[in-house]
């Protein structure tokens, strides 16, 4: 089997296939309406509870707001600037922190993520009551927390800077501000419009002038009509900007993203775009970035992202808002559907508020799901011992071929019962975590996402009946 695997890895590699970049396992698209009455928020926390000796965790509050979608984005958002909704939905968030108290405490608080949607359209206001709330429910919430973060964008911080300071004031740690690049026709072909290459490079001069310990930002390889040139042009200049954290992403484009029904894009791989790659892991070690992850790099001692690693290592993460995911030992789930509405937003405002919110749809993990879950996100510096909590030794024989074909291909060393990822590995790292999940979750994946295509008239247009690579490394068996 090793032998056989080995191969199929090597051609993966060779094809330069190109999967959806793994940061959640199991996905969101595996995620299906849970028998009724099964699970209450207290029973999944309480059962949790006990898979863990030192309990952690990491805290995600979700704002779903945006005044415009972005071509490629298929996560949970809303378009709305009604400052009356947002003080209705921040009330419902700090009522379901307070609904969440017993949880919260029962851990140590290790990092506070206020993502979206785009949380920096909330007012100061808005977030001092939020910050209020939770000193109200962990009153040493301000020095257990190593990150407290917010996704923003360039003009949030270029255009309101008194605003942005406020809340660094409150203490903000990091904020993650999507730019995609610095190339104006690709800036417009994602779907930035009114946010120019002048925002982003304000943006991001305001940052280091207000002394926000980490400024985390990104780029896209794939992008229609961007060339090797344009990529460099970015990975340059951004590279001399200095931001603490970088990620660099390859353009995945989903069935339920805008970009799939214009005809520009398809889903394919573009072996070439790891040329990028190489391009920009060169550049910004150069520049001091040390690599964090397959797609991130930081400034040692003051970029990166706790929570993601946190998370990745298999600290427990509660997601609080509409649309939210929470990630246990036990069940992933959410409080309402997959997928996001104006009056799915208006439903969470009244169930927070009357206490009505419970599971609603997710994932039951099993004991080798749970092996399955590390496999596929932690492979980075995953100690396998600490994984027969989950029982890894009566597995072993489904994960260590795996394994080992990832080490006779250069991806990983094998440090006794140490698993790290080397160069290559980071490289290739979607790749070997796809090899690494269960055939229920692929199989529901792609049921997904061939019902998203099925339903999308332009995209059948556009890309055929029935495309492949839709997800993971190809959405039919056999297909080239």
């Amino acid at each position: 089997m090793t032998s056989s695997l080995h191969r199929q890895l090597a051609d993966h590699i060779d094809q330069g296939v190109i999967p959806p970049y793994q940061y959640s396992y199991p996905p969101r698209s595996a995620y299906r309406p849970l028998p009724e009455g099964r699970w209450t928020v207290p029973g999944v926390w309480a059962a949790d509870l006990a898979n863990h000796q030192v309990p952690e965790l990491n805290l995600y509050l979700h704002v779903p707001f945006c005044d415009r979608k972005c071509g490629f984005c298929n996560l949970y958002t809303v378009i709305s600037t009604d400052e009356d909704v947002y003080d209705a939905y921040t009330e419902a968030l700090c009522t379901q922190i307070r609904d969440h108290a017993e949880i919260i405490r029962a851990r140590r608080l290790r990092t506070v993520y206020i993502g979206g949607g785009t949380p920096a359209l909330l007012r100061p206001r808005h977030f001092e009551q939020i910050f209020t709330t939770l000193g109200e429910v962990y009153p040493n919430w301000r020095s257990t927390a190593e990150e407290v973060a917010v996704e923003a964008t360039p003009s949030s911080i270029a255009d309101a800077p008194d605003e942005f300071k406020a809340l660094i004031d409150m203490g903000l740690t990091r904020a993650n501000v999507g730019i995609q690049s610095l190339v104006p026709r690709e800036i417009r072909e994602a779907g930035r419009g009114g946010e120019d290459e002048d925002v982003i490079r304000r943006a991001v001069h305001t940052a280091h002038e207000l002394g926000l310990p980490d400024l985390s930002t990104d780029l896209i390889m794939g992008f229609a009509g961007q060339t090797p040139e344009t990529w460099r042009q970015s990975v340059d200049e951004l590279a001399a900007l200095r931001p603490t954290t970088v990620s660099t992403y390859f353009l995945t484009v989903r069935p339920d993203a805008w970009f799939s029904k214009t005809g520009a894009y398809q889903y394919m791989w573009q072996p070439e775009l790891y040329e990028r790659y190489d391009y920009a892991r060169q550049v910004f070690l150069e520049h001091g970035y040390v690599q964090e992850g397959s797609v991130r790099y930081k400034k040692p001692g003051r970029g990166g992202y706790a929570q993601k690693v946190l998370t990745f290592h298999g600290v427990p993460l509660l997601g609080l808002g509409v649309g939210a995911r929470s990630y246990t030992s036990v069940l992933d789930y959410m409080c309402g559907s997959v997928k996001p509405s104006t009056a799915e937003v208006a439903d969470y405002i009244r169930k927070a508020r009357d206490h009505e919110l419970t599971p609603v749809t997710g994932f039951e993990l099993t004991a080798e799901e749970n092996l399955r879950k590390r496999l596929v996100l932690d492979t980075f510096d995953l100690d396998l011992s600490e994984l027969e909590r989950f029982g890894y030794r009566r597995h072993a024989a489904e994960f260590e071929p795996v394994l080992d074909a990832a080490e006779s291909n250069g991806l990983v060393h094998r440090l006794g019962d140490r698993v790290q990822l080397t160069p290559k590995g980071f490289k290739y790292r979607d790749i070997l975590s796809w090899m690494f999940y269960s055939g229920p979750v692929k199989d529901l994946d792609r049921e997904y996402y061939e019902r998203l295509h099925a339903a999308n008239g332009r995209a059948r247009r556009n890309m055929g009946a029935a495309p492949v690579r839709i997800t993971g490394v190809d959405l039919r068996e056999g297909a080239a």
